[in-house]
């Protein structure tokens, strides 16, 4: 029988993920597997549905191009469309003519099926489907206005949904968490002096406490700085935190990656451990952001990146539907060595960024490679550098 999310891949082997498998592996379920399937399909359908919405049915049925598409619409709304059309081509929803793109054949665009076999194996994630059922619903103003994603997307109706997707019982979002906790765990000294980057909604602290106390390896960290550039997640944060995890000695402070880390009262080499989990990425200079973030770590001192990885920069994954619309998220400055295009890297174009930057060793958690060669859609990373 043919499963209705089509074939669901199958789990790597323990030989492929590196000294730390025996604690990786068992987070690639069945259930994972299929949710991961699952996410990537209804984000397709998500994305041809909202082009349907916007009026664009007749045009995709008898071939369009990116150029015909952005026709009369808003600047902003070409980098979201450049990513999509190859997105749907790789989900078989689109098919390639030449530079255009069209309709192949007629599209299952049924979104309740996914949603009923989800229940069946991996029952409680309709929070991830139900999020991006909430971006399709709010973004068209995104491109008939021209008004801006981050408000679209942050907005009081949202917000909740964005809280419970960034939770460690979301299958979707744990492995970012949990791989970065591997690295960090790792040779953790004692009295070290940790501050995550973008800790925003507050799941990776919740996890190292956690875990931390459950482990016996909380007590080495003397302080747990928690930052944002966002005032309402620091809000969050301070009134719930303490509570939930009360044996991290947390400190609070509102930080911006793009600004001198210096000006906000980080001083240089006075950090053991940075932490930045999907959030680097969105430097506006990856090489100022980065000589920034080493310069602040103590001899020796690890720079943690929980980062989404694609297997090669031209290959769209289903992570990226969200964040195309967020300005930060695509309004970076590109270089041809390891940014020549906006949104998540390669684990080599880190490798190389990182290097660049003047870290002196690079390792990744689980080695990247053959693992993305034989499962392309493994697509999350800890990579740690040193100082």
């Amino acid at each position: 029988m043919v499963h209705p999310l089509g074939p669901i891949e199958a789990p790597p082997s323990l030989d492929l993920l590196g000294p730390q498998g025996p604690e990786i592996l068992p987070l690639i379920t069945r259930p994972f597997l299929v949710l991961h399937r699952a996410s990537s399909l209804y984000t397709a359908r998500t994305c041809l549905l909202l082009l349907f919405d916007l009026g664009w049915e007749d045009q995709l049925r008898e071939g369009t191009t990116l150029d015909g598409l952005c026709l009369g619409l808003p600047g902003q709304a070409r980098k979201p469309l450049a990513w999509m059309l190859p997105f749907l081509v790789s989900e078989g929803l689109l098919r390639r003519e030449g530079r255009g793109y069209a309709l192949n054949g007629a599209p299952d665009l049924d979104l309740a099926g996914i949603r009923a076999a989800v229940d069946l194996e991996a029952p409680g994630h309709g929070v991830n489907f139900d999020l991006l059922d909430g971006v399709r619903s709010r973004i068209r103003p995104f491109f008939t206005e021209g008004r801006a994603g981050d408000s679209l997307l942050f907005d009081l109706a949202l917000f909740p949904l964005w809280l419970a997707y960034f939770r460690n019982d979301n299958l979707v979002y744990y492995p970012n968490n949990l791989l970065t906790l591997l690295a960090l765990r790792q040779d953790l000294a004692p009295d070290t002096r940790i501050l995550e980057l973008g800790a925003g909604a507050g799941s990776f602290a919740r996890l190292v406490g956690q875990r931390g106390a459950e482990e016996g390896w909380l007590p080495r960290i003397a302080e747990y700085r928690f930052t944002d550039v966002a005032p309402a997640f620091l809000r969050r944060a301070q009134r719930a935190l303490a509570s939930e995890v009360p044996g991290l000695p947390l400190a609070f402070q509102a930080l911006d990656l793009n600004r001198p880390l210096g000006d906000q009262g980080i001083a240089a080499e006075s950090v053991d451990v940075i932490i930045g989990i999907n959030v680097v990425h969105v430097a506006r200079n990856l090489e100022t952001a980065l000589q920034d973030l080493r310069s602040r770590l103590r001899g020796g001192g690890r720079l943690i990146l929980g980062e989404c990885l694609k297997p090669s920069l031209d290959h769209p994954i289903y992570l990226e539907f969200f964040f195309s619309f967020i300005q930060s998220f695509t309004d970076v400055e590109l270089d041809p060595r390891w940014r020549p295009m906006h949104g998540f890297l390669t684990p080599e174009a880190w490798m190389c960024a990182l290097s660049h930057a003047g870290f002196r060793s690079v390792e990744s958690t689980p080695p990247p490679r053959p693992l993305m060669d034989r499962h392309p859609s493994f697509n999350a990373g800890a990579i740690t550098a040193w100082a």
